[in-house]
């Protein structure tokens, strides 16, 4: 007789310990699908030079975390028939490239023993062989036009398009779905596969993310075929076009059931022959039926006559704002006076590092157009911001702007001066010190969380210090040196650290990633 206390378990306990393992698989495989498969940068941060990807390579290539359930299955005839018949354990479907052939029979074996139940699907198909895994086209000479295609990319979208075919079977049963490729002939497979009509329409569907990581200045082309999920009116609401044009979407999906929207389209405005025009008019269309969005990330370039032709849109539920943009004072200034958002609370502009030289941009169209937001105005109300990030901002700010401004948004609370060149935050943190009018003039009044990056240690010492007899300690700082400065900073007294109630040196960033910014994913120092 076996004596293994684990035998003793009924079946409703092993099943929620099932539970738990399956919980813990996804967890891992998230993590994984959020990083690039070159280790050290994240899925999406791939506007970096040449030379970079080049030190990850030689860092080695992450493989995809094994499965504990698979493996739990290889414990005892018990263990696999109890899981093998148990749907609700295989109702998220998560394969990588990495996978290879096993991927199919496993597609195959999964919708068989997820009965009829709601699926979340992702597939990662980024070959992390694949020389344009994130790598920018413009830095990379020799494959100056179109990359040559593999064998392995076409066996391995042989396998993608098989797949696909085995899951759109089930469209009626997709709850979640997420792809990812590095190669456009993959994805362009896998949707106009997707678009093919069905008995079943896609009437389930609430998160669609569609994410082709590829050259930073190559768009995906306009579509002008078929559209993806023909004759569904799919609940999503949740939706994310990473270098993908959303000319692949029928307008129907750009509806009120939206409430989180990403779009990331690179326009290389630089040519003469892209019609960014289009591209912006047709964008403000999409999102003027958005009525019900609250987080919305844009990270568009467009030029100035494209945001010429931009139409009033009303999102009044919107709630997050972020902005990246390499143009973004070209159609920045146009887009927040097109726009009325009169719920917005977060608010972060990017104005982007891709390792060249960081342009100087002039950012003094955005600043008028936030001090007319945020100005007190009979005929409408203010713009009320509880958070405001700025990232890569590298123009040296007219003071007098700056202070009309600071002056204004009385009800921010937290204030991030993020990532940029060495001391080109200084004009902005200065802005933050106290006028001789005292109190009646102060910046930013109700501030209580200050993060400050690449400002110099005298600017912080004297905002603290200065602010300090109007408006009581500030509830938290985090502090970034500019490297380097050792030797300068050693004359300047430690006397401010103290005055704040929290003090946190920063350390190593996990990402200069706005969303990394914002969300303080780094290391602290002693």
């Amino acid at each position: 007789m076996n004596s293994c206390y684990i035998d003793w378990l009924p079946d409703d306990v092993l099943r929620i310990i099932f539970k738990l393992v399956c919980e813990e698989d996804q967890a891992a495989f998230h993590d994984y699908s959020m990083q690039n498969e070159r280790r050290g940068r994240h899925w999406d941060d791939w506007q970096k030079d040449y030379y970079h990807y080049q030190d990850m390579y030689a860092e080695g290539i992450n493989d995809p975390p094994p499965s504990a359930l698979i493996s739990a299955m290889g414990v005892c005839q018990r263990w696999n028939c109890l899981i093998s018949q148990t749907p609700t354990l295989w109702t998220v479907l998560q394969i990588s490239f990495g996978d290879g052939p096993a991927s199919l029979e496993y597609t195959r074996t999964f919708l068989q023993r997820s009965g009829t139940h709601p699926l979340r699907i992702t597939l990662l198909w980024n070959d992390p062989r694949n020389p344009f895994n994130g790598v920018p086209q413009l830095l990379s000479p020799s494959y100056a036009s179109n990359p040559p295609v593999s064998v392995d990319e076409t066996v391995a979208g042989a396998y993608l398009v098989l797949i696909i075919i085995e899951l759109h079977a089930q469209v009626h049963r997709w709850r979640e779905f997420t792809l990812r490729t590095t190669s456009q002939t993959h994805i362009h497979q896998a949707l106009l596969l997707i678009s093919r009509p069905c008995v079943h329409p896609a009437h389930m569907l609430e998160k669609l993310h569609l994410q082709l990581v590829h050259g930073q200045f190559d768009e995906d082309p306009i579509h002008y075929g078929p559209l993806i999920f023909p004759g569904s009116a799919s609940p999503i609401s949740d939706l994310t076009l990473f270098g993908m044009s959303w000319s692949w979407l029928s307008p129907t999906v750009f509806s009120s059931h939206i409430v989180n929207l990403r779009i990331h389209y690179c326009i290389p405005v630089h040519e003469d022959d892209r019609d960014t025009s289009t591209t912006a008019k047709v964008l403000s269309q999409l999102l003027g039926a958005l009525v019900n969005l609250q987080t919305l990330a844009l990270e568009v370039d467009m030029d100035p006559l494209a945001a010429d032709i931009m139409s009033p849109i009303e999102l009044p539920h919107l709630h997050y704002l972020a902005i990246k943009s390499w143009t973004m004072n070209c159609w920045m200034a146009k887009f927040l006076h097109n726009v009325h958002m009169p719920n917005l609370r977060i608010l972060t502009l990017d104005g982007v590092d891709y390792d060249f030289e960081l342009m100087e941009a002039d950012f003094e169209d955005i600043l008028h157009e936030l001090i007319r937001l945020t100005k007190e105005d009979p005929s409408n109300s203010p713009l009320e911001l509880d958070e405001l990030h700025l990232v890569n901002f590298t123009h040296r700010a007219d003071p007098q702007l700056l202070h009309c401004l600071y002056k204004q948004m009385t009800t921010l609370k937290v204030f991030t001066l993020g990532p940029a060149t060495s001391y080109a935050n200084d004009a902005w943190a200065m802005g933050l010190l106290p006028t001789p009018r005292g109190l009646a003039d102060l910046p930013l009044p109700g501030l209580r969380t200050l993060l400050l990056f690449d400002v110099s240690r005298d600017v912080v010492r004297h905002i603290v210090l200065e602010r300090l007899p109007l408006t009581g300690p500030l509830e938290e700082l985090y502090y970034r040196e500019e490297k380097g400065q050792e030797k300068q900073n050693e004359i300047i007294p430690d006397d401010w650290q103290d005055q704040v109630e929290k003090y946190h040196r920063i350390g190593d960033v996990k990402s200069e990633r706005y969303c990394d910014v914002v969300n303080r994913r780094w290391s602290y120092l002693d």
